[in-house]
C-alpha cells in the first residue's frame, strides 16, 4: 500500500475553509435555535462509546463502525449514530427525569461508507429526540418541526415522505413466509432499489401475494393512499399502521404542513430500531435525503428504561450544499486596518472601536513605502491620524464618529 503524502487526508472526510466553516456554524446555530423554540434542550455525548451501545441499533453495525480497542481490551466505536447514545443517557443519567423529555444535539457522525458521491465517512447531524410520548401528536410534532426548521433556514421545494414500519412488516408477514426473504425485501426498499425489490418478489413469492407486494412501491401520494392500502391487506398490524398514519395526518393538517408531506408506504429506513411512523426529507439539487427519522419505542428499554420515543436528524453538509448553491449565505464583511508606526495608536484604537460595534477587524503594521497587502476575505484600509483611505462610506462615517468621540473625551 502506497504511503499517503503529508498533505493528503483520508477519503470521505472534508476540510472546511474559513468562509465555508462560517456558513456551517451559522447553519448549525439557526437549526439549534429553531429546536430550542420548540422546547428542546441540547445534550452532548462522547465522540466514542462501547461498541455494544451501537450494535442494537444499526443495520450491519460491524461493517459500518470505526472500531478500536482500549487499554483494557474493550471494543470501542466512534459515534455512528446519536439516538443510541441518547437512549443510554435517558436510561441512566436521566432515569429520574419526568417524561416527556425533549433533547436536541449537533454532532459529528462517523460511518464506514461505500465511497460514492454524497456519502462521507464523517458528517454532521443536527437532531431532536422526544422521549416518553407514544401519541401520534409526538410523531406529527417531528414532521412539523422538520418543516418549520427547513423553512426557517431558507430551504425551498423540499418534501417529506411519511411511512410506517408496521405496514410493511404486516404486509411482508402476510405474504412472505421466509424471514430471510422479508429482510432482503426490506433492505431493497431501504436502498431505494425497486428493481431488486420486484425481482425478489417475482422469484421468491407466490400469487396472490406477489401481485399485492408489487403494488407497494406505488403507494405514494396524499391521504387517499391509505384507503387504497386498506383494501390490499387483512393483516392487523398493517391496518393499525394505516390508522396511525391517518391520525398523524389529521394533526399535520392542524399544524398546516400537509403541503410539504407525501405518504410513501414503501418507505423503509436503514436503522433497525424503528417501530412506527418514519419519514425522510428530499430537496431539489440533492440526490440524497436531507433529513429523516421516526419512532423507536423499543430502543430505550434495551438500556434499562421502558419508554416510547421518536426523533429525527437533519444532514448539515447536505443542506448547506443546497443553500450555498442558492447563494443564501451573505459574505461577512471584514477589514484589515493598516497603519505606520506614526499612526499606530489611532489605528489600534479605531480597530477596538469597530470591534465593540460588532465589526470584524484585524490590524497590521506596514512601512511608509509598503503597499497595502491583499488579504483573502478582508478589505485592506490605510488608517491615518486624521483620515481613512477608503471609499467605504459606512466606514468613513464610523471613523468620523470615532474622531468626534475622541475629541469630546479630551
Amino acid at each position: 500500500m502506497q504511503k499517503p503524502l503529508l498533505f493528503e487526508k483520508p477519503q470521505g472526510v472534508r476540510d472546511f475553509l474559513p468562509d465555508t466553516a462560517a456558513n456551517k456554524r451559522q447553519l448549525e446555530r439557526e437549526i439549534s435555535h429553531s429546536f430550542a423554540r420548540w422546547g428542546y434542550r441540547e445534550i452532548i455525548t462522547p465522540m466514542f462509546e462501547y461498541m455494544d451501545t451501537f450494535q442494537t441499533g444499526i443495520r450491519g453495525a460491524e461493517d459500518r463502525v470505526f472500531k478500536f480497542v482500549d487499554r483494557s481490551g474493550r471494543m470501542m466505536a466512534l459515534r455512528v449514530d446519536m439516538t443510541a447514545p441518547i437512549a443510554r443517557v435517558v436510561a441512566s443519567l436521566m432515569k429520574n427525569w419526568s417524561l416527556p423529555i425533549r433533547l436536541s444535539y449537533t454532532a459529528n457522525i462517523f460511518r464506514q461508507q461505500d465511497l460514492v458521491a454524497g456519502r462521507d465517512t464523517e458528517f454532521t447531524q443536527a437532531g431532536v429526540e422526544l422521549i416518553g410520548d407514544a401519541t401520534p401528536d409526538a410523531d406529527a410534532e417531528m414532521l412539523a418541526l422538520a418543516v418549520s426548521t427547513l423553512k426557517e433556514i431558507g430551504l425551498e421545494g423540499f418534501r417529506l415522505a411519511l411511512g410506517q414500519v408496521g405496514f410493511l412488516q404486516g404486509m411482508l408477514e402476510e405474504h412472505v413466509a421466509e424471514e430471510s426473504t422479508r429482510e432482503r425485501l426490506q433492505n431493497a426498499l431501504a436502498d431505494k432499489d425497486y428493481v431488486a425489490f420486484e425481482r425478489i418478489v417475482e422469484t421468491e413469492t407466490e400469487e396472490p401475494g406477489s401481485s399485492v407486494l408489487l403494488q407497494i412501491p406505488r403507494l405514494r401520494g396524499g391521504v387517499e393512499v391509505l384507503a387504497r392500502a386498506r383494501e390490499m391487506t387483512g393483516n392487523r398490524k398493517a391496518k393499525d399502521a394505516l390508522q396511525n398514519l391517518e391520525d398523524i395526518w389529521r394533526i399535520l393538517q392542524i399544524h398546516g404542513v400537509t403541503d410539504y408531506v407525501q405518504i410513501d408506504l414503501s418507505l423503509w429506513l436503514g436503522l433497525n430500531y424503528y417501530t412506527g411512523a418514519i419519514f425522510e426529507g428530499y430537496a431539489p439539487m440533492m440526490g440524497f435525503p436531507i433529513c429523516g427519522g421516526g419512532r423507536y419505542d423499543d430502543l430505550v428499554e434495551k438500556f434499562g428504561r421502558e419508554t416510547p420515543a421518536t426523533g429525527f436528524i437533519i444532514g448539515i453538509e447536505r443542506v448547506m450544499e443546497i443553500l450555498e448553491k442558492k447563494g443564501t449565505f451573505a459574505p461577512q464583511q471584514r477589514y484589515l486596518l493598516c497603519y505606520t508606526q506614526e499612526d499606530r495608536e489611532t489605528a489600534l484604537k479605531f480597530a477596538e472601536y469597530l470591534r465593540n460595534r460588532g465589526i470584524m477587524v484585524s490590524a497590521k503594521l506596514i512601512s511608509e513605502e509598503e503597499k497595502l497587502p491583499a488579504v483573502e476575505g478582508s478589505d485592506s484600509i490605510l488608517v491615518r491620524q486624521d483620515s481613512l483611505e477608503t471609499d467605504d462610506s459606512r466606514l468613513q462615517d464610523l471613523y468620523l464618529a470615532f474622531q468626534n468621540e475622541g475629541e469630546e473625551s479630551q
